[in-house]
């Protein structure tokens, strides 16, 4: 369960940002989360409210986007989602040879509010 720790320092993260941009109030914060984290959104989701209360983001709603693993062959420039289907080689070449190039966010995307 570190969804926990995560969501206590997006919160951080977040109010840092609400200070240097003067928001006073927030309705609600957008995240990004990777497949890849191991984080659960519905997780992130429930320990929301806990991690905001008495802060300016208490009572605002969390939006979480989740991210699916996306890798780019480095032989041949397919783009895939790895999976035990395909042994997580590429589909076109076969090649085992890729970096990921989603699925490994965990970002703060948007905070709306006044």
């Amino acid at each position: 369960m570190h969804e926990l720790s995560y969501m206590s320092r997006m919160v951080t993260t977040a109010l840092l940002a609400c200070e240097k941009n003067d928001i006073k109030k927030v309705d609600e914060l957008v995240i990004s989360v990777g497949e890849t984290t191991g984080l659960i959104p519905h997780y992130l989701e429930d320990y929301y409210p806990k991690c905001t209360e008495g802060t300016l983001l208490e009572g605002s709603h969390l939006t979480v986007h989740f991210i699916p693993v996306t890798a780019k062959c480095l032989n041949c420039g397919e783009e895939y989602k790895p999976s035990p289907k395909n042994q997580y080689a590429c589909p076109k070449c076969q090649s085992i040879k890729a970096s990921f190039i989603a699925g490994r966010e965990f970002r703060l995307d948007r905070i709306i509010g006044e």
